[in-house]
């Protein structure tokens, strides 16, 4: 898959998308040299089970309590998602996290957004898969972020693409056909999709059910999380400088510049 960069809105008329300008502390924390490339490893394709959790320094549940837009002349527009009150069902974090992610407010009120960079909801609860690799677009691993929401009284969890999830298998983590919207740039929750009866939705996991699953996988195959989520993204891996061709038979799409998914980009090659 592909991902694309996309500037929306125009100066007039833009609405700011997450929350209020940086504060001073922030910008200033943007303006700090990005993580040097050292000996992180590569990021490679999710493509099963195995190469998620391969990739996987901790899985966290924790509420976001901030979302923000910081920007820099020399690194662009940012998006920080704070978690708090945040719980490790797997691996070790802080119990308040800064996920920074691309995309975010630019100077001149337009947009930026980055396709297969995860949208969060501000106040929101959300079960979230972290990198233990390097990272340039963001240290959720490859989307696995899912979203708690309460239908007809039961607990579910809901994707990136507004799918419920409903099981893990071979290929990592099984979703439905989406029965959710997928949440806009100003962070709000997004509603059931027109014509979704609520007793009709399909078997979904809560939180605990679908945590339960995936702990007693990784005993099952003798597998674990291992190493350290990294806060800030690598120097030298980014992708937002790699062109590519559009896919064959893919019309272009005005104002998008397509590039190299993260996740085949190793940090240190251009």
């Amino acid at each position: 898959m592909r991902f694309a960069l996309a500037l929306l809105c125009g100066a007039a008329g833009c609405a700011s998308p997450v929350g209020d300008d940086a504060a001073p502390e922030a910008s200033a924390r943007q303006e700090r040299p990005l993580v040097a490339e050292g000996a992180l490893r590569p990021p490679h394709a999710v493509d099963s089970l195995l190469s998620l959790v391969d990739q996987t320094a901790a899985v966290v549940e924790g509420e976001v309590t901030d979302l923000r837009s910081e920007y820099s002349p020399r690194t662009g527009p940012w998006t920080v998602v704070t978690l708090g009150n945040v719980r490790a069902h797997l691996g070790d974090v802080p119990g308040e996290l800064r996920l920074k992610q691309v995309g975010g407010l630019l100077p001149d009120g337009r947009q930026l957004v980055v396709s297969h960079v995860p949208r969060f909801v501000r106040g929101a609860r959300y079960v979230v898969f972290l990198r233990n690799t390097g990272w340039s677009l963001s240290p959720v691993l490859d989307g696995q972020a899912f979203r708690v929401e309460s239908v007809g009284g039961r607990e579910v969890l809901v994707g990136a693409e507004g799918g419920l999830v409903s099981g893990l298998g071979s290929a990592g983590v099984r979703q439905t056909a989406p029965v959710f919207e997928t949440v806009d740039l100003s962070g709000a929750r997004p509603a059931l999709r027109a014509g979704v009866e609520v007793a009709g939705l399909p078997d979904a996991l809560g939180r605990e059910a679908f945590v339960s699953l995936l702990q007693n996988h990784l005993r099952a195959r003798g597998l674990g999380v291992t190493g350290v989520f990294r806060e800030e993204p690598v120097a030298t891996a980014s992708a937002r400088s790699v062109s590519v061709a559009p896919a064959s038979g893919q019309v272009p799409v005005p104002g998008f510049t397509s590039s190299q998914p993260e996740r085949d980009i190793p940090p240190g090659q251009p």
